[in-house]
């Protein structure tokens, strides 16, 4: 095998990695919202991710600090719009639903690809505008079938809204760490973000939360700490050996893990189970393949 072709199936492989915990991530942390506020769970992930990565970077040494003593000015606006994306991405769940806010996030890769059209004049050709058309179509049908379902319409609306500004800030953090990853290293771009958000985010947190804890709590927020590690730092391996647009198409997939995990754990009791009907996971469909269309070509 080529070093090309061993480089590329790397890159495939840490996307899928990506792609499948984002996928079990929103029922995660929906689970999580029953004993924990939104702040209290987002602080927690970049708090614990940094100084995982503290210990990590040390231990190869990478010199973690010096990236933190002269930091990168899109680091710091990447850091930012990751506190932002986590923030709104979590207000939109609680508000709606794990696969609701799987598929509507999924605007974040087509807002990419608008970005590279306008930042660096990457071709938007007829294939894609037919993309964005399918996906255009399918968020739509899947909105009305979700909206037909929420106790509150307006508050759906509202979650919407959330996650939609949600994926604006993703678009904008994925297109800083592309600029970076071939000037830094991709696993101290992760800690610089890490702390910056972890630091943005501390007033929120409740304190009293973490304090009353229980085991399983903590096991929980451990894990979504460990998602936020391993599906982070898949993403930016993965930026190393293959274009943005390939990991978008592979992410682009996650909400059929969501949706497939939810029915799992509802099935078990674990939480409520979703009401899609054949127009949602029609239009759930349709959207995604418009979205792997448009960030594969």
């Amino acid at each position: 095998m080529s070093e090309t072709k061993a480089n590329y199936l790397k890159g495939i492989s840490f996307g899928m990695v990506t792609c499948l915990l984002w996928g079990i991530l929103p029922v995660m942390l929906k689970i999580a919202l029953e004993d924990f506020s939104s702040s209290t769970i987002i602080w927690f992930r970049f708090a614990f991710s940094f100084f995982v990565l503290l210990v990590y970077l040390s231990w190869i040494n990478k010199k973690p600090f010096t990236i933190i003593t002269r930091p990168p000015a899109l680091g710091l606006l990447a850091g930012v719009c990751l506190a932002a994306n986590y923030y709104y991405f979590m207000v939109g769940l609680e508000l709606s639903g794990p696969s609701n806010t799987a598929v509507v996030i999924q605007i974040a890769p087509l807002l990419v690809v608008i970005a590279g059209t306008i930042l660096f004049k990457e071709r938007f050709d007829k294939g894609k505008q037919f993309g964005v058309l399918l996906a255009i179509m399918g968020f739509v049908g899947f909105y009305f079938d979700q909206r037909s379902h929420a106790a509150n319409p307006d508050q759906y609306f509202i979650a919407n809204g959330n996650i939609v500004f949600s994926a604006i800030v993703w678009a904008i953090y994925a297109v800083a760490m592309k600029r970076l990853t071939g000037k830094h290293e991709a696993q101290n771009l992760n800690f610089l973000v890490y702390g910056l958000a972890a630091i943005v985010l501390m007033p929120g947190t409740q304190w009293t939360e973490l304090a009353k804890a229980d085991g399983v709590g903590w096991l929980l927020l451990v894990l979504l700490g460990l998602n936020t590690v391993l599906a982070y730092g898949s993403l930016l391996e993965a930026l190393k050996y293959i274009p943005l647009s390939h990991i978008s198409m592979i992410t682009a997939l996650n909400p059929f893990v969501t949706m497939t995990t939810m029915a799992v754990v509802s099935w078990f009791g674990f939480t409520e189970p979703e009401q899609i009907t054949t127009l949602g996971y029609a239009g759930a469909t349709l959207a995604i393949s418009g979205v792997a269309w448009v960030v594969g070509k």
